[in-house]
């Protein structure tokens, strides 16, 4: 391909779904330090101290049974961060409520819906709040991302001189400033733009294996119970907690869900020191009636393919080391930002004078994603604080646990 057709095919990229393109890239970003967001804005999603020991699991239970006496457990997690307050999911008699709770000490900090500020930013970032559907028109821009990015080492000749080239003064009607400064943030942000699409082409391959019902990840145990058993609450969080620990004491439980069917096992996740896994990758499965270990899962005996698959979020989202890493992919993400941004704004300075009809320098495609993106900002807004499911799980109500958990010894 001659320079100018390289040139065209990264004008196209980076230009056709532009407007869809700048919204995923901006949300990306806000997605990145969403908990962060939701740090700033109430007292309730700050960690009270770090924690240095494990999650406080048997503190949290017991002040849950004294404050939400008639409510069902279905989950919790804490964060890698030891600022963050970690998060338990009731369903209680009025609905589902989120309760947030100190992690070192389990002491309850304050509850909320469904609708989170970071829940907002990531179903938006994700899949346009749209399911299966947004989840592809989401993964399908990393193709644009890839073809914007090896096209460019094409557009720009020689590109490696200008790593230490000093841009010009940005003006906003002159093109070929625009440019210089569009080609200096594209080289310095680079391996971003490519850990990026990586992974996101990664979640697009992800997303066509669970549809077309590829095995590519280990499935979980099933548990049997018997009539009797299956009248039976699930034991105390407190007595499962105490089994998953000596069944995996490597693992810092950090995650937990109890099933809404007695034929499903209990998964408890966490880190054990394996580098760049979500808490996923290590897991232990329990009979959450009788307490037996239905199995385990370690992050270094994962296939490749599963291993990708929990590495993915890390990179992405740069969630693997502490808020420094988090404040380093925010800036290089609103390096990308700018270079749509940008490319938009050359695009526009380059055809206003031939045709400044704004309809037709956007075109089909682009009024299309801009529609698109309209829509998915105003549907996200109405439901993405819509609790659908109802039940309660298996796990006992809590005001049952009051005297059980006094009297449990670990």
């Amino acid at each position: 391909m001659t320079n100018r057709q390289w040139f065209k095919f990264h004008s196209w990229a980076g230009f056709a779904f532009a407007g869809l393109l700048l919204l995923i890239c901006i949300t990306g970003v806000l997605a990145t330090l969403s908990y962060e967001i939701q740090y700033l804005s109430d007292e309730k999603y700050r960690a009270l101290e770090e924690r240095e020991g494990p999650v406080a699991w048997k503190e949290l239970e017991s002040n849950l049974s004294e404050n939400y006496p008639e409510s069902h457990i279905l989950g919790a997690q804490v964060h890698s961060q030891d600022y963050l307050s970690g998060e338990v999911r009731l369903m209680t008699p009025n609905g589902f409520r989120f309760v947030y709770f100190d992690a070192a000490s389990g002491k309850l900090l304050g509850e909320g819906g469904w609708g989170q500020v970071s829940r907002y930013l990531r179903d938006i970032h994700m899949y346009l709040s749209m399911g299966g559907v947004g989840k592809y028109i989401v993964t399908l821009t990393s193709l644009l991302l890839l073809i914007s990015l090896v096209s460019s080492f094409y557009v720009y000749r020689k590109w490696w001189r200008g790593f230490l080239a000093k841009p010009g003064k940005l003006s906003w009607k002159k093109r070929t400033e625009w440019s210089s400064w569009h080609k200096w943030m594209g080289l310095w942000s680079w391996w971003f733009i490519a850990t990026i699409t990586i992974t996101g082409i990664w979640y697009l391959a992800e997303h066509m294996m669970f549809n077309f019902d590829i095995e590519h990840y280990p499935a979980a145990p099933t548990v049997e119970h018997t009539e009797a058993q299956q009248q039976q609450p699930a034991r105390s969080l407190t007595e499962l907690v105490s089994i998953a620990q000596a069944a995996r004491p490597d693992m810092d439980i950090t995650r937990f869900y109890y099933p809404h069917q007695y034929n499903q096992p209990m998964s408890f996740t966490g880190q054990n020191g394996s580098i760049l896994v979500r808490d996923r990758a290590n897991r232990v499965y329990l009979d959450p009636v009788t307490g037996e270990v239905a199995g385990t899962q370690y992050a270094g005996n994962l296939g490749l393919v599963a291993r990708i698959s929990d590495t993915a979020d890390p990179l992405h989202f740069g969630d693997f080391s502490g808020l420094t890493v988090k404040l380093i992919y925010a800036f290089f993400g609103l390096m990308l930002v700018a270079l749509v941004a940008g490319g938009m704004r050359m695009h526009y300075l380059r055809t206003q004078k031939r045709d400044p009809n704004t309809a037709k320098w956007l075109g089909i495609t682009g009024s299309l994603s801009l529609v698109l993106s309209v829509v998915a900002l105003i549907y996200t807004t109405v439901v993405f604080d819509e609790y659908s499911n109802t039940s309660t799980s298996i796990s006992p109500q809590l005001e049952q646990l009051k005297t059980k958990n006094s009297n449990y010894s670990e």
